[in-house]
């Protein structure tokens, strides 16, 4: 009778008595039953109608349904309710109308009324709700798989703790269980949540769980694992599941696989292998995990793995683990100090830091050499996430010293802009004039280009003696014009790269070990012109290039290939033959660190054509790289370039970036890396291939295009050499010297008229020296400042451009990744830079500090150029008061320019991507040049610009990577983008009126649909390796549904 009254009689009952629900229980009941018999009814067209009034705003079923649980306090009626909402969100029902219900119930914050609702009932005892945990469950493990904030939610209900006393009361309970796992792995993805768990006893339940669940119900043992995989990443909870004895029923699972259920299998092993790696992260679970015979375990999986691909992940995840337990081996070098040192000058002299400062020792997202590369405790993150900054003064913390007026004034003669356009002799910047190089430069190379960068390189002071300058770098070589496609990783080949790793470890007595190159031996005696075929004999300068002469001349005294990295900007430090065609190579460290292996580029010779060369860089240090995401590394051939082909192109195959078996030691100066993830600290090798086209060619690699400091110098002597439009007035003089008493440039740039109310824009560049990039981009900037055009009239017309391309010439000299003579990220140095020890920070800063209290000249626009090695395209980030991590910003209203110039150079630069741009204020943060000149000189428009060392994921370079062209061009756009700044507020608005988004792009550019990759994912251990599998898949909602309804 009831099936026949008709639906919108029902669902205007259903209002009237939910507004009223504790006095109409009875009712309530009747009216659920009569919705329940028709959604489970065999009339799909009686469920459909259902379905699509109960979202409507006409019938606001749902919303009906959620107050009845936020009021009732009937077991029985809550679980009516629950079941009903549950048939709803059932995949039986169409897609359109099940997300329509789903997204109600989300906007209604369901998952919360109902924790509240369960934890009301609960307080007369568990035995009160034994009726309504199932079905309630089963819609909360629903809401929670599309809801990233439930977890904070339900634990400020109490919703986490009542979770686990439910899991301890139905442990035998096999009904409810099942959706009390899956709502568990939900809340174990919170690091509080790990903890609150820990403490209340769920890892003891779960291991408890783990042996007496029947090993034929996979479903549970599969979401034990997982939650067991989230808990453990803290290391409290580790030590509790040593102490319970769950490791080794994880053992047994691992150790029998194969007899799993085959639709269980992948992300069961997943659960497992997460949880061993994490147990392996402290000293006290990697022993356990070995007195119980783990490693023969994980071999042995290792060894029998499908080939399938949806086991790369846990083949991965299983080299891990097994390259944790095993002993590490230390790196094959006399010492993890670089091969030389500084004396560093005053180092007592240098302020200590602040807390600050402090705090971002070694943290950086505004390039990505730190970024992800430390895991704090969970512990430590959620105590920072817990303090207190309202009563913070940041003025406290934050009080660089003024500089003091008569110090300013002595700046007075680097703003010649400012006094007549008068430069003076001693302010500038010029190499001087020597004699013409030996000949050895063929005519395809023009002489001019080469004598030009001996003569800059002539006067490059270095800490060792370079033997040589480095062709490509003579010959000003730069990437094709053409477009070169991103590597498609080969995930067969690095599942064969991992086996090898271990079998590497277990074998080792197969390979050579032969050293063939050692810069400490070079630099220790007096052969350090060894590797040289031709004796660099009667030179007439201190240095040149005879590669030409070298070209096709077999080294007949060796049997191996020859390698060479004392150049300016080369980094190799020490190479062991594995094998007939297989290298290790070792990289240097920044100078006077033990730390910072990225950057490199040495000379290889000696080759035979058409032969597979294996190179294995073994001591990389961050846990990911654009090797395993499309990008190759760079080489160059002299003898292409002899024959009219001198580019540097993207080269290899076989690529891939893994974990390997040599010990690390962590920064001992940084107080946010964990004491776990130091435990197990390894290298990280990257490895591909190499066939070079000439035999007993001489070639070049790198990790991207090289960018010397010889080649600034010699590019702003060709500029000051040649006759610049008549509007442009340039000035090229000497900021500073560095520690090493190298001269480090500043250029002026506007135009010839003595405006009065030009502001400024000020340009600095190159702070991490591995960063090459960075120099490309702002040499294209330079060049359309000084071309005839009307973009550059525009610009000059109305801004003064101040620039300092490279305030790292040391770091670029020596082959730093990172750092400059004193083992400093400079980039961290600006809140108060040592004017001894920073010298190009401390007088880059002065320059802003004497255009605002001095000269009392606007600054428009402050942007560091910089290079990111974990991400993709070009991109800004800027500073935003609301995204502050102090509160006391956020009571100011943000700067209405703050996003205008990423906005304009999404329209105007085809490289860039606003959707990968922000603009957090991090705490971390305060001492890099962003952050630092947008607080204390308070200029909004303060910006971070960085260009992928890799490629694009969008625009129309999409899957391709970013040659020299394109950063060239990149710095060309931005000055477009630039011109815009002086233009009308309509005319702005004209511009940005349409959609800035990638697919009304004025470049016509291609929207990405690739996955994205956050920041984090540079944190992460190298684990995907199949480009087309990923977390996505694994936990897709196909295969979440057919655990949570079954079959339908």
């Amino acid at each position: 009778m009831a099936a026949e009254i008709p639906l919108s009689v029902t669902l205007e009952e259903l209002a009237e008595a939910a507004q009223r629900p504790a006095d109409s229980v009875e009712q309530l009941k009747v009216l659920v039953s009569r919705l329940h018999a028709r959604i489970k009814a065999q009339d799909g067209e009686s469920r459909q109608e259902v379905m699509s009034l109960m979202a409507t705003p006409q019938h606001q079923g749902v919303e009906h349904l959620v107050r009845v649980l936020e009021l009732c306090r009937d077991p029985l009626l809550v679980a009516a309710v629950c079941t009903l909402l549950h048939d709803f969100l059932s995949p039986s029902n169409k897609a359109e109308l099940r997300s329509e219900v789903l997204q109600e119930c989300l906007a209604l914050n369901a998952a919360e009324v109902i924790f509240r609702t369960l934890k009301a009932l609960a307080a007369e005892g568990l035995g009160a709700i034994d009726v309504c945990v199932h079905p309630a469950y089963q819609v909360l493990a629903k809401l929670a798989s599309k809801d990233p904030k439930l977890a904070v939610r339900a634990r400020l209900v109490g919703g986490v703790r009542l979770t686990h006393q439910l899991l301890q009361a139905h442990s035998k309970n096999s009904v409810p269980l099942l959706p009390l796992l899956m709502l568990s792995k939900h809340l174990a993805k919170n690091c509080t949540n790990q903890m609150v768990l820990g403490k209340e006893g769920c890892v003891a339940t779960l291991a408890t769980l783990l042996s007496s669940v029947p090993k034929t119900h996979w479903a549970k043992i599969k979401f034990i694992m997982e939650v067991l995989a989230l808990l453990t990443k803290t290391k409290s909870n580790v030590i509790r599941l040593v102490r319970e004895s769950g490791l080794q029923r994880a053992l047994a699972i691992l150790d029998s696989w194969e007899k799993v259920e085959r639709r269980h299998q992948v992300k069961l092993l997943r659960g497992v292998l997460g949880t061993l790696s994490h147990v392996c992260d402290s000293k006290h679970g990697c022993k356990a995990v070995v007195s119980l015979n783990g490693i023969e375990v994980v071999q042995r999986f290792i060894q029998m793995c499908p080939a399938d691909k949806r086991f790369d992940n846990n083949l991965a995840y299983a080299t891990s683990v097994f390259l944790k337990c095993i002993s590490k081996g230390e790196l094959p070098v006399a010492s993890v100090k670089g091969a030389f040192t500084f004396q560093v000058p005053n180092r007592d002299a240098s302020p200590p830091p602040s807390d600050l400062q402090n705090d971002s020792l070694g943290l950086d997202v505004d390039s990505s050499d730190d970024e992800g590369d430390y895991d704090l405790e969970a512990e430590d993150e959620d105590s920072e996430l817990q303090k207190d900054f309202t009563s913070f003064t940041i003025t406290s913390e934050y009080s660089p010293k003024r500089i003091r007026m008569e110090d300013l004034l002595k700046l007075r003669p680097l703003f010649p802009e400012l006094n007549d356009f008068q430069v003076q002799t001693e302010t500038r910047f010029t190499l001087s004039n020597i004699s013409s190089s030996e000949g050895g430069v063929r005519e395809c190379v023009s002489e001019a280009t080469a004598e030009r960068y001996l003569v800059a390189s002539d006067a490059t002071r270095s800490l060792i003696s370079f033997v040589k300058v480095a062709y490509p770098d003579m010959v000003a070589a730069q990437g094709p014009a053409h477009l070169e496609e991103l590597y498609e990783k080969d995930r067969k080949v690095c599942r064969s790269k991992a086996i090898a790793t271990v079998e590497r470890v277990l074998h080792p007595e197969v390979y050579l070990e032969r050293v063939v190159y050692d810069l400490d031996y070079l630099l220790e005696t007096e052969h350090s012109h060894q590797q040289l075929i031709t004796p660099p004999t009667s030179l007439l300068r201190p240095l040149s290039n005879l590669d030409e002469r070298r070209v096709g001349k077999k080294d007949m005294a060796v049997n191996h290939l020859n390698f060479e990295s004392r150049f300016e900007s080369g980094n190799l430090r020490r190479v062991i033959q594995a094998s007939k065609t297989e290298y290790d190579l070792i990289l240097n460290a920044d100078v006077n660190s033990s730390h910072h292996y990225q950057w490199f580029y040495f000379e290889v010779s000696n080759m035979e054509a058409s032969t597979p060369y294996v190179f294995n860089i073994i001591n990389n240090e961050k846990p990911n790289s654009e090797f395993n995401y499309g990008m190759k590394p760079v080489m160059f051939s002299v003898q292409e370039a002899m024959e009219g082909r001198g580019t540097w192109g993207r080269t290899g195959y076989d690529i891939c970036y893994h974990k390997n078996h040599f010990s690390r030691a962590p920064k001992a100066h940084d107080p946010t890396r964990s004491k776990r993830s130091s435990a197990n600290a390894c290298y990280y090798t990257a490895t591909f291939t190499v066939v070079f086209p000439h035999a007993y060619d001489i070639c070049y690699m790198a990790y991207h295009y090289p960018y010397t400091y010889s080649r600034l110098k010699a590019y702003l002597g060709r500029q000051h050499g040649k006759e610049l439009p008549s509007h442009v007035f340039y000035s090229n003089q000497v900021l500073c010297r560095t520690l090493n008493g190298n001269p480090v440039p500043l250029l002026t740039i506007t135009s010839k008229d003595d405006k009065k109310d030009k502001e400024v824009i000020f340009f600095t560049g190159r702070v991490h020296p591995g960063e090459s990039n960075a120099s490309w981009v702002m040499e294209g900037v330079l060049d359309r400042l000084m071309q005839d055009s009307a973009i550059s009239r525009q610009l000059l017309d109305k801004y003064i451009f101040k620039i300092v391309p490279m305030l790292n010439p040391e770091g670029v000299i020596h082959g730093n990744h990172r750092c400059g003579l004193t083992d400093e990220d400079l980039n961290r140095r600006w809140m108060e830079p040592h004017p001894i020890l920073h010298p190009t920070i401390y007088h880059a800063k002065a320059l802003l500090e004497y255009l605002q209290s001095v000269a009392k000249v606007k600054v428009r626009v402050f942007c560091d150029f910089h290079g990111h090695s974990c991400q993709k395209n070009v991109f800004m980030y800027g500073c935003s008061r609301v995204q502050s991590w102090w509160p006391g910003d956020k009571q100011t209203p943000d700067d209405p320019d703050y996003k205008l110039l990423p906005r304009l150079a999404q329209k105007y630069m085809r490289t860039f991507s606003l959707l990968d741009c922000h603009f957090l204020i991090e705490r971390a943060r305060e001492t890099t040049a962003r952050v630092a000149v947008w607080r204390q000189f308070n200029i909004p428009m303060s910006y971070t610009i960085e260009a992928s060392t890799c490629g694009c994921d969008q625009g129309p370079y999409k899957n391709h990577h970013l040659s020299t062209k394109h950063l060239l061009e990149s710095g060309e756009e931005l000055c477009e983008a630039l011109s815009y700044l002086a233009c009308s507020a309509e005319v702005l608005a004209t511009q940005l009126q349409a959609d800035t988004g990638r697919s009304a792009c004025r470049r016509q550019c291609v929207p990405r649909v690739s996955v994205e990759r956050t920041p984090a994912d540079a944190s992460q251990d190298v684990i995907i390796w199949s480009s087309d599998l990923d977390e996505e898949e694994l936990d897709s909602d196909a295969d979440f549904d057919l655990d949570l309804y079954g079959t339908v």
